[in-house]
């Protein structure tokens, strides 16, 4: 009796283990940090990034998951006074998972629009190191698609965006500048809609999404460098992670690499300036 018992207590196991085993449903995937290169009135910046967590096919708990962010970041800046300076964001996802315990496949579609104010000023005396901070708020909307084995479904939800984001620049005699920023981002959920039943938005963490606000500490490296044939014209790199600061979890990404560049539009009327009055300067009028 007890030998004919063991394989049904071994089937109840695997059943109950796999349950509990769930593809992840990402509801926050981080966006690139706008750091701008402020040192002075009229310095800006404008330009555009693309952005990925550089993770193709990984190993959850036995399974095999292909999971894909890729997307882009548009960002701007300027200098509205030798201290102060203003910032607007938006961050656009399209990404995918494919496989896990599930046997799932997940598309997401996240759009993030912000607008920020901020402070700068040098901290030393050779005005090579920076500190500057913004804060500022955006809305948007994350939504996913899931089609698995046991049907079709749908989350999709409003987001609301509060940040706070100190850096510190490092500036080189040329024109390289590395930073190093740390982002502070509270998103709220609203207006959700869905068909996940109650036990499946349990199951998938998604059931606590309209309480208080999701906050997370997000660290940032980034590098940025120009041309001296190329004024005003810079490339960046950068990567960064993203932590919950909560007591109930939720799956999120953790980690996004950014690499594109950007324009300072006052570096190059101030370079055409320049130009222009070299060559007013060369070509003196003498009087007869």
């Amino acid at each position: 009796m007890k030998k004919n018992l063991l394989p049904i207590v071994i089937f109840i196991s695997i059943t109950i283990i796999a349950a509990s085993c769930n593809t992840p449903r990402y509801i926050y995937s981080p966006s690139a940090h706008n750091v701008p290169v402020l040192t002075k009135k009229g310095d800006s910046k404008m330009g555009a990034a693309y952005s990925t967590n550089a993770v193709g096919q990984e190993t959850k708990d036995g399974f095999k998951i292909d999971n894909r962010s890729r997307g882009y970041d548009l960002q701007g800046a300027v200098a509205i006074t030798n201290n102060f300076a203003i910032q607007a964001n938006h961050a656009y996802r399209w990404e995918k998972t494919e496989g896990g315990p599930d046997s799932t496949t997940l598309q997401y579609k996240r759009n993030l629009t912000e607008i920020g104010l901020g402070y700068y000023l040098p901290v030393n005396d050779k005005k090579n190191t920076f500190f500057q901070v913004f804060a500022g708020a955006g809305l948007g909307k994350f939504s996913f698609t899931d089609n698995d084995k046991t049907g079709n479904y749908f989350h999709q939800a409003n987001i609301t965006k509060i940040y706070l984001q100190p850096a510190v620049l490092f500036k080189s005699k040329g024109s390289f500048t590395t930073s190093v920023s740390v982002r502070f981002s509270g998103i709220t959920y609203s207006k959700i809609k869905t068909n996940y039943t109650a036990n499946q938005l349990s199951d998938y963490y998604l059931d606590d999404l309209t309480g208080r606000a999701k906050w997370f500490f997000e660290p940032a490296s980034v590098t940025s460098f120009g041309f001296k044939n190329l004024p005003g014209l810079r490339f960046e790199v950068q990567g960064g992670l993203s932590f919950l600061m909560a007591r109930n979890y939720v799956d999120y990404r953790k980690f996004n690499f950014s690499i594109g560049s950007w324009v300072d539009m006052g570096s190059i009327f101030s370079k055409k300036q320049t130009i222009s009055l070299h060559f007013s300067y060369s070509f003196p009028v003498f009087n007869q």
